[in-house]
């Protein structure tokens, strides 16, 4: 599993924490696990790989980022590292610049958390709306 963390500049520090939460949340729920979790906005920042030796490491994770949103530089950054996870979750507040990505290149689910525009959906994929 990848996931991506929107760091753009629309993206609030409480939204972040509450994204670190959730990944945290996500591999609690599982006894083993390989997940890659990253930052971007308009380049990928940070990667870094996650298992069930590591999980109490992810409350350290460093944010990067807070320039414009680019989704695309996901898709660029797996093609280009040879990753092709079986599911790709990206926490996002749904505003990209341009594309939302590569459709076809894997499975792919949208978190969206963004309490100004509600519903937003991806015009492909899996949408989610992030309700706490």
């Amino acid at each position: 599993v990848c996931i991506a963390l929107d760091q753009s500049g629309s993206i609030l520090d409480e939204d972040s924490k509450a994204f670190l939460s959730e990944v945290k949340s996500i591999m609690e729920s599982f006894e083993e696990y390989r997940i890659t979790i990253w930052c971007f906005d308009t380049a990928v920042y940070n990667a870094k790989t996650y298992t069930s030796d590591n999980i109490e490491d992810i409350l350290d994770y460093d944010l990067a980022g807070r320039g414009g949103t680019d989704f695309e530089c996901n898709w660029d950054y797996m093609k280009e590292q040879g990753i092709e996870p079986k599911k790709f979750v990206m926490f996002t507040d749904g505003w990209p610049f341009d594309s939302w990505g590569d459709e076809n290149y894997c499975d792919t689910i949208f978190l969206i958390n963004n309490p100004y525009e509600r519903n937003i959906e991806a015009p492909w994929g899996m949408t989610v709306q992030y309700d706490d």
